[in-house]
């Protein structure tokens, strides 16, 4: 792999057994990588934190805080920090419960060889995404826009300006990051995605953030929710008439003269 590429596994200090599970993964990938010490939310004072914005959280998500989500937030912030305070022109930041396919050192390498289409690359997603394809990947793969969220944060690539941007506009936390990371585009910078998506989403590992019935309890009655729908579909908007316009964009530097 190259010098200019680093992998950032963020990893809580009593998560061992995922550290150990996430070793041997990237191992196989052959990727170069360290670890980032993940921000336990359990350890922090959410009343007191300039990080966060919580009647931001509460009018843009509509639900309370959750600490764990917090340090999830945070954590990836630290990660953006460790790749910019190197000399890394690309990083690869991983939660500790991603997986990869077999050829997955291979993608990574003609991703970085198709670096001047993409500034976030996500390669895992809970949801669909309806992507568009923009570019065409060896072994039947595509580089896409998304028209549509995608969801998840465990597999991501990023280059230096998309890291320095994201520094400045992610803070404080208004939303969950893999909320706040689909308003890249709002931002400037190109979110892309492979189709079809390389890295699952749900690799086995429970999370450590709550399932839906340990996170139900933050969420705000349905009437004051409703200033979080009217966001969603504002963002939604937008994100659909940027996508297409990057879609006609891309498509116009891939005709010949």
């Amino acid at each position: 792999m190259r010098a200019d590429f680093q992998t950032f596994l963020i990893n809580l200090d009593r998560s061992e057994d995922r550290l150990r599970t996430m070793r041997q993964r990237l191992e196989r990938a052959g990727l170069p990588w360290q670890r980032v010490a993940a921000v336990d939310g359990k350890t922090l004072d959410l009343r007191n934190l300039r990080e966060v914005d919580e009647r931001g959280f509460r009018r843009r998500h509509g639900k309370r805080l959750n600490p764990a989500e917090v340090g999830c937030y945070l954590s990836h912030i630290k990660a953006l920090k460790a790749f910019l305070d190197g000399p890394w022109t690309w990083a690869l930041i991983l939660e500790d419960d991603a997986d990869f396919p077999d050829d997955f050192g291979t993608l990574i390498e003609q991703l970085l060889e198709r670096s001047d289409q993409w500034d976030v690359l996500k390669l895992s997603s809970f949801h669909g995404g309806s992507p568009v394809p923009v570019a065409e990947l060896p072994g039947s793969r595509r580089l896409a826009v998304p028209l549509a969220r995608l969801m998840n944060a465990n597999c991501i690539l990023f280059n230096r300006h998309a890291a320095r941007v994201l520094l400045k506009r992610l803070l404080p936390m208004t939303l969950p990051y893999d909320h706040a990371l689909e308003q890249a585009f709002v931002f400037g910078l190109r979110l892309r995605t492979i189709t079809p998506i390389p890295c699952p989403a749900e690799t086995g590992l429970p999370s450590t953030i709550g399932d839906r019935a340990q996170l139900r309890p933050f969420k705000l009655r349905w009437y004051k929710r409703l200033p979080a729908m009217g966001f969603r579909m504002s963002m939604e908007t937008r994100r659909v008439v940027f996508g297409l316009k990057q879609v006609l964009s891309a498509g116009k530097s891939a005709r010949p003269d």
